[in-house]
């Protein structure tokens, strides 16, 4: 049995619509037909469908152990579980979208996430590959990114897809455009912004807000 299959069964046992799963999830309906056919996928998306369809994330990709999200043990008191996704993001030229990645947990302060106002459930971690976003972001950092805040704002870091293409980069507004741009200005390959074309696959799944880096 396929991801989509998986959704498709939990969807029928809520006697959930697609439409209606679409908007529970805040997901383009289109994106949601995709993942369910597996015409095309991304692993950043399954915990906020496994959220509302009360399913636990490991069984939505993996099929296996329990279905149901009650039966998963309750998170520590004081810290709060946040999906981590083996999917590597580009710093560089792309990766491709990996529907079957492999999922995990990682556990922050629960009051960190008060005092920025995040919730635990909107939240996911994926890893870096590559240098284009040196020195913000380096090659193998963790990223943690809200799936909730997907409106673009100047300057600030995205989880997008571009072309099929996953990547951490930072939106820029010139001219009342929308631009990917790197931080690395040391490599000239990056120093020039990219101007979105949303009718190539453009797609923000979330804004960075945290990034944990290992110090020389």
């Amino acid at each position: 049995m396929t991801v989509g299959e998986r959704i498709k069964e939990a969807r029928q046992r809520l006697k959930m619509s697609r439409p209606a799963l679409a908007k529970a999830a805040d997901l383009p309906y289109p994106t949601l037909a995709g993942i369910e056919n597996s015409d095309q996928s991304s692993s950043t998306k399954l915990h906020v469908l496994a959220k509302a369809l009360r399913v636990r994330v490991e069984w939505l990709e993996t099929g296996k152990g329990p279905m149901e999200a009650s039966d998963e043990p309750p998170a520590e008191e004081g810290w709060a579980d946040i999906v981590g996704v083996r999917q590597a993001a580009a710093l560089g030229d792309g990766a491709v979208v990996d529907e079957y990645a492999e999922t995990h947990k990682l556990k922050f302060r629960a009051e960190s996430l008060r005092r920025k106002k995040l919730h635990a459930d909107r939240l996911a971690v994926l890893y870096g590959r590559g240098d284009s976003m040196s020195p913000t972001i380096k090659n193998g950092d963790a990223i943690l990114f809200d799936t909730s805040d997907i409106e673009p704002r100047d300057d600030k870091i995205y989880v997008i897809s571009y072309e099929g293409d996953l990547m951490a980069k930072r939106l820029v507004e010139l001219g009342g455009r929308w631009f990917i741009a790197s931080d690395n200005k040391d490599d000239p390959k990056w120093r020039k912004p990219v101007a979105v074309d949303e009718s190539r696959q453009f797609e923000i799944h979330g804004r960075v807000r945290w990034i944990g880096s290992w110090e020389d």
